[in-house]
C-alpha cells in the first residue's frame, strides 16, 4: 500500500508547494487589518490566482487524505514536508533562474533527512480509532499551544506575527491529518459510522480554521519567514501525534532513535535553506514588490497645485 500512497503524498505535495506560491502573492496584497478575520477570505475570494491556488489546495488535500487512507501519518506527513523541493522546478522555470548550492544543499538535506527516517523508523500499525479521552489529551495541549501562538503573535505585519501565526498554522494541520486519518477508516464503515461521528464536524471547523491562520501568516511577512515554519511543524507534530494518540509503530532502540533524530533535524534544516533560497523566493516577488511600491505611492506627498 505504501508504495501507492508514496506517489500520491509527493502529489500531494507539489500541489501544496503551487498553492502557496499563488496565495502569499494574493494574501501580501490585501489590507493588514483583514488578518485572523472573515473579511481576508471574503477579499481573497475575489482575486482570481488566490481562487487557482485554492483549487491545488483542495487537489493537494484530496491527495493527502487518499494517502493517509492508506499509509500511516508518520509516512505520509514527512513527504508532505518536501514541499519546498518541488517548488524548485516552478521556480526555476518561472523565473528562468538556475539553482545554485544552497538550492540543491537543501533539497539534498531534505530528501536524504525525510528518506532516513522513513526507512529507519520503518512506521507501521497503530490504531486509528483511539478513544475520546485519548483524543481529548491530545488535541487539547495541540490547541491550547496553537491558541497561545495566535496570542503572541500581536497584530503588527512583522516576522514576529508571520512565526508565531505560522507555529500554529503548522500545529492545526498536523492535528488535521490525524484527523482525516481516523475519518478515513470510519468511512471505510460506512457513510452512516462517519456521519454520526465527530470527525467531519471538526475537520470542518479545525480546516477553515488553520487555513486562514495559515493566510494570516503569509500576508504578515515574506514567505521566506512563515513557509519553512510551517513545513517543518506540520510533519513534526503529525508523527509525534501519530505516536500518542494513534500508538503507530516506530523503531525505538537507541541506535534508531539517533539516526531518526539526524534524519529529522537534516530534513528540518533543508527547508529552511530553500524556505530562505533567493530562487524559491523569487516567485513571490512580484506582487510582493508591487504591494510595496503601491504602500510607497500612498505615502508620497502629493504635488502642490
Amino acid at each position: 500500500m505504501n508504495l501507492v500512497a508514496v506517489p500520491l503524498a509527493l502529489g500531494g505535495a507539489a500541489s501544496f508547494a503551487v498553492s502557496s506560491a499563488l496565495q502569499q502573492r494574493a494574501a501580501r496584497a490585501t489590507p493588514a487589518d483583514e488578518s485572523l478575520s472573515w473579511r481576508l477570505i471574503a477579499d481573497l475570494l475575489h482575486r482570481r490566482i488566490w481562487l487557482i491556488g485554492m483549487g491545488c489546495v483542495l487537489f493537494g488535500f484530496a491527495l493527502q487524505a487518499t494517502a493517509l487512507s492508506l499509509a500511516p501519518v508518520a509516512v505520509v506527513e514527512p513527504l508532505i514536508a518536501t514541499e519546498l523541493v518541488l517548488a524548485l522546478p516552478l521556480a526555476s522555470r518561472l523565473r528562468r533562474r538556475r539553482l545554485g548550492p544552497r538550492e540543491w544543499l537543501g533539497a539534498a538535506a531534505v530528501s536524504s533527512g525525510v528518506g532516513l527516517f522513513m526507512a529507519v523508523s520503518s512506521p507501521q500499525g497503530g490504531n486509528p480509532e483511539p478513544s475520546l479521552v485519548t483524543w481529548i489529551s491530545v488535541g487539547l495541549p495541540v490547541l491550547a499551544a496553537g491558541g497561545c501562538a495566535i496570542a503572541l503573535a500581536g497584530k503588527d505585519e512583522t516576522p514576529r506575527r508571520a512565526c508565531f501565526l505560522a507555529v500554529a498554522a503548522g500545529l492545526c494541520f498536523a492535528l488535521l491529518a490525524l484527523i482525516i486519518q481516523s475519518l478515513d477508516t470510519l468511512f471505510a464503515s460506512g457513510p452512516v459510522a462517519a456521519f454520526t461521528s465527530w470527525q467531519p464536524y471538526a475537520l470542518a471547523i479545525l480546516g477553515p480554521i488553520g487555513f486562514t491562520v495559515a493566510q494570516s501568516a503569509y500576508q504578515a511577512a515574506p514567505l521566506a519567514i512563515s513557509l519553512p515554519i510551517i513545513d517543518s511543524v506540520e510533519p513534526t507534530g503529525a508523527v509525534i501525534f501519530s505516536v500518542l494518540a494513534f500508538h503507530q509503530n516506530l523503531s525505538f532502540s537507541p541506535t534508531s532513535l539517533a539516526l531518526e533524530s539526524l534524519g529529522a533535524l537534516t530534513a528540518l534544516v533543508g527547508i529552511f535553506l530553500l524556505g530562505r533560497s533567493p530562487v524559491v523566493l523569487s516567485i513571490y516577488e512580484r506582487q510582493q514588490g508591487q504591494k510595496e511600491a503601491s504602500t510607497e505611492a500612498s505615502l508620497r506627498p502629493s504635488p502642490a497645485v
